[in-house]
């Protein structure tokens, strides 16, 4: 069990070792190296500093301030997104924030909602968009391996200070963890303790990027509040998420700064799931990555949405409905248009980066009354 209170390790000492600055650097290295990695960890590294008695200044009091302000918003979404939708949960953010040390800021660039099925995610859609001025910002589908299609929707709001913040988002999912959509497949559901659901929401972002100052600390959060010392169900969890690997490097990153009796024992029993877990990945047979919408969607690749309009002249969609034209469909006779019609708007789906500008002018067209597409 552990004897440690949540902040009794959370000091510039932790800070300083994590994001490899020297003891004898001032907080203002520590700073900018902070912002090198993430632009909102120096809210962090600032808090940590005036929970120790540093003197701020206008620039470090202002930063902070806007950070709490950001979260005061994202709480009034959150309980929006729970009003319109209760079965949904969000993950990383509030929760770990709430384990934090008084006073100390957790830095949050968004607002990650899990929800179980297409009409929670809507519904949850429908009232930021409706009641909070949110805007469709992107759309992703993809099926996982029974077939099933999975919508991530992501909601922005402009930032208050352009120069300084970046927007506000909201990611809306039907689906927990998206992996590689390689070798690691999509995993829809969360574990049912809100502990593990935020510890393998950060095990998961190693999959998009590097561990940081600020996932370690998530850790040693969960550790001090005692909700890691089970460590068989610890490790069974993300044996059976399959992301025993990333856990390993995270644990490992944490317990070379900060040991804890519960961190040797996962080292344990992650070792060999660890390896089997990458013997697994390595044994998966490649699979080739088709190019067309229809084809990706049919084979489990991502598609992703382009924003045509948000249906202000015309009745939404009570429900996501794929509208397929038939091939040949732009000038040249070449692509297709596939829209996806949403109760938030209507997209074009792409299968790239890269949009063929006759095709967005076909799919346009297709939305206006009396044109011919």
């Amino acid at each position: 069990m552990t004897t440690t209170s949540p902040g009794d390790r959370l000091d510039l000492a932790l800070l300083h070792a994590l994001l490899g600055v020297p003891d004898h650097e001032d907080g203002r290295e520590l700073v900018a190296t902070a912002r090198e990695v993430s632009a909102t960890l120096p809210q962090l590294v600032i808090s940590v500093a005036a929970r120790e008695g540093t003197p701020l200044g206008t620039g470090s009091t202002d930063e902070l301030a806007r950070a709490r302000v950001r979260s005061a918003r994202y709480a009034r979404f959150r309980a929006a997104v729970a009003e319109a939708a209760p079965r949904g949960r969000v993950v990383k953010g509030p929760s770990l924030a709430a384990r934090y040390p008084a006073g100390v800021v957790r830095p949050v660039g968004d607002l990650d909602v899990v929800l179980p099925a297409q009409e929670d995610l809507w519904a949850a859609a429908r009232s930021l968009t409706a009641g909070h001025g949110a805007t469709p910002h992107e759309l992703t589908l993809v099926t996982d391996g029974t077939g099933r299609l999975h919508v991530l929707l992501t909601l922005a709001w402009p930032s208050p200070d352009p120069l300084l913040e970046q927007e506000l988002r909201v990611e809306l999912s039907t689906a927990a963890f998206y992996g590689d959509l390689g070798a690691l497949p999509l995993r829809a559901l969360l574990p049912g303790p809100q502990a593990l659901a935020d510890l393998l929401s950060v095990v998961e972002e190693r999959i998009q990027r590097e561990f940081h100052a600020k996932d370690a600390v998530d850790v040693l959060t969960l550790l001090d509040a005692g909700e890691l010392d089970d460590t068989a169900v610890v490790a069974d969890a993300l044996a059976s998420f399959r992301l025993a690997p990333e856990a390993q490097e995270l644990f490992a990153l944490v317990a070379a700064h900060a040991p804890h009796p519960a961190l040797d024992a996962l080292a344990g029993s992650l070792g060999p799931l660890a390896l089997l877990e990458r013997a697994r990945r390595e044994a998966a047979p490649a699979r080739p990555e088709p190019d067309g919408v229809r084809s990706r969607l049919d084979a489990g690749f991502p598609v992703w949405g382009m924003l045509l309009d948000t249906g202000a002249d015309r009745a939404p969609a009570d429900r996501l409905v794929l509208d397929a034209a038939p091939s040949g469909t732009t000038p040249d006779g070449t692509a297709e248009a596939v829209l996806a019609h949403t109760p938030v708007g209507s997209f074009l789906l792409v299968a790239g980066e890269l949009v063929d500008p006759a095709l967005h002018a076909t799919a346009l067209a297709r939305l206006t009354p009396g044109t011919d597409a």
